[in-house]
């Protein structure tokens, strides 16, 4: 009953938020468990405004009161709450008799008895705070926003960095400095940790190119094994994350896909037509590999061999000029990665090409050892292991998500003849790429830290010139706070929840397609915000007289749930 009521209904690329009035507190009983990817929220502060409901937040007598009401509002929801599911809480600071009054703090804390886990205190910087009054002190111009996830959530919590991070703006300035010809890779070292049980050492003796673009390297191994193995792009990051297909449905399935079905349902189920896969041979995801490029085949490519050739330390230009080298250091007795670099070398090291989904792999396995009714014990037994081959079939997701692990090549190869299975998974598993080891930028960007600066630029018009010039000779970066001016909406007698501090949330916390939540929804900008991201929506608000400023906010398209 309760999932049939939160079926959504989809029009385009939009999802109708589910909207619900009423208090939190007596409403959350029809939502359904595990069900909510994230919610985001910023319920009434206390003693700020009236809004003349018996049942309101917000009016207790002392800050005590009002911070244990809103901790029992995320006890009563915390079961709605898949495993993987992240909350950003915005509450403000109160002063009580001159005094400031930690009520974010005090929040944080009863939370943690309410089995949630604080990741972040962000900083909502609003460069357009109102002045205060005040003369006996300084005015406000920030506001915490909390973010918790289930403490029994912290092995594996939707958390996607990639959605905000910051892109390097040296990446030209590195592309020129980690260009080398091909002769110039003869002789740097070589290592391999992964292929198989032993690590391999050896050096470079040789490359495959086409004009000045390598393709492959040949690396002579100290075990006397030449190799010829794919040479990665020196600014990308490996392995590299694929996309899988639903064999039903043919809809994508994302790595992301893969972690929170399995954490949240303990099986393979796809989001979209919402069946059970992994079931039987033909319900396993394809992977989706991108199509080679004139590079990656044979056409055209020039090789060199030089079996002879000296090790050489140092190939591309970055480090020539480090002042570690400049030192005379010759101890690795820092954590920079320039130092690091400095003393150590450059290196090739051997990684899988491609982000194997550890739970999907430890799936497909399992349904081919049960298929032909073999143990583990066996397998260890075989494969003359102890105590290894169990880590290759676990679902769990173990400590800080170090459950199980996926086989190496080698030992890939060994159960296929032993298994039997097919081939779907192999190229995902066995394919390796040489990776130079240098100091690079990230591909996906940095962390931006929970100091995020973000305008509003389709807000702007709202405000007076003054304050256009004051954003813009505001902008710098400055790590976790996020700088994000006041909304007005002519709709509403107050500022309205920032849409683009909604936005930065749900890119973070909420996967695609995934269900956001705000218990204390007032105008409705989370709904607003999520239909835009593509997420579906629950609005729950306490007031009847919102409905009007949440239907307008969302552009009519809403469906009112009564129960």
């Amino acid at each position: 009953m309760k999932k049939e009521l939160f079926h959504f209904t989809k029009q385009g690329d939009i999802w109708i938020p589910k909207v619900m009035i009423g208090d939190i507190r007596k409403l959350v009983k029809f939502l359904p468990d595990n069900f909510i990817d994230c919610v985001i929220t910023s319920p009434p502060y206390w003693m700020q405004r009236d809004y003349g409901h018996p049942d309101q937040i917000g009016r207790e007598q002392t800050p005590e009161e009002y911070v244990k009401a809103i901790a029992n509002v995320f006890e009563l929801i915390r079961p709605k709450l898949k495993k993987t599911a992240t909350i950003f809480l915005n509450v403000g600071y109160k002063y009580l008799q001159g005094r400031l009054i930690l009520i974010p703090e005090m929040i944080a804390l009863e939370m943690e008895k309410k089995g949630f886990i604080l990741k972040n205190k962000i900083i909502w910087w609003k460069p357009n705070a109102m002045p205060t009054p005040a003369r006996d002190r300084l005015n406000d111009v920030y506001e915490p926003v909390l973010f918790f996830i289930r403490d029994d959530g912290k092995e594996v919590y939707y958390f996607n960095l990639e959605e905000i991070s910051r892109k390097t703006k040296t990446l030209e300035h590195f592309v020129s400095l980690l260009s080398v010809n091909p002769e110039e890779l003869l002789g740097l070292r070589a290592t391999d940790p992964i292929s198989e049980r032993e690590k391999k050492e050896g050096k470079v003796i040789g490359a495959r190119f086409i004009l000045t673009k390598i393709s492959e390297i040949l690396i002579q191994w100290n075990n006397g094994l030449r190799e010829w193995i794919s040479y990665g792009d020196p600014l990308k990051n490996y392995p590299e994350k694929i996309s899988f297909t639903c064999p039903l449905c043919k809809s994508p399935i994302s790595e992301w896909d893969i972690r929170l079905s399995f954490a949240n349902l303990g099986k393979m189920v796809c989001s979209q037509c919402q069946a059970v896969l992994c079931e039987s041979i033909e319900t396993f995801p394809i992977p989706q590999f991108p199509s080679p490029t004139d590079l990656q085949q044979n056409m055209g490519k020039k090789e060199i061999i030089n079996p002879d050739v000296a090790i050489k330390k140092y190939v591309t230009k970055i480090p020539k000029s480090s002042k570690f080298i400049k030192a005379g250091l010759n101890e690795i007795s820092m954590a920079s990665p320039a130092g690091r670099l400095a003393i150590q070398g450059e290196y090739f090291t051997i990684k899988r090409k491609w982000e194997a989904p550890q739970h999907l792999i430890a799936k497909f396995l399992k349904f081919w050892r049960e298929l032909k009714g073999i143990s583990i014990e066996d397998i260890d037994k075989e494969l003359g292991y102890s105590y290894t081959a169990g880590h290759w079939f676990r679902l769990d997701f173990g400590w800080w998500g170090k459950g199980g692990s996926v086989p190496r090549p080698a030992d890939w190869n060994r159960l296929k003849k032993l298994l039997g299975f097919n081939d779907i998974y192999d190229r995902l598993v066995t394919e390796r790429i040489a990776v130079l080891q240098t100091v690079r930028p990230h591909e996906e960007g940095r962390n931006p830290g929970d100091v995020v600066e973000i305008t509003l630029d389709e807000y702007i018009k709202e405000v007076t010139e003054e304050l256009k010039i004051r954003i813009k000779n505001n902008i710098q970066e400055i790590g976790d706070v996020w700088k994000i001016v006041l909304e007005p909406y002519p709709e509403s007698h107050f500022s309205i929840f920032p849409t683009k501090l909604v936005e930065t949330a749900i890119k973070i916390g909420c996967p695609p397609n995934g269900v956001v939540m705000d218990p204390f929804a007032g105008s409705g900008t989370v709904g607003q915000v999520a239909m835009k991201l593509g997420r579906k929506t629950i609005l729950i608000e306490l007031v009847p007289n919102f409905l009007d400023l949440i239907k307008k906010r969302c552009d009519g398209k809403i469906e009112v749930i009564t129960v």
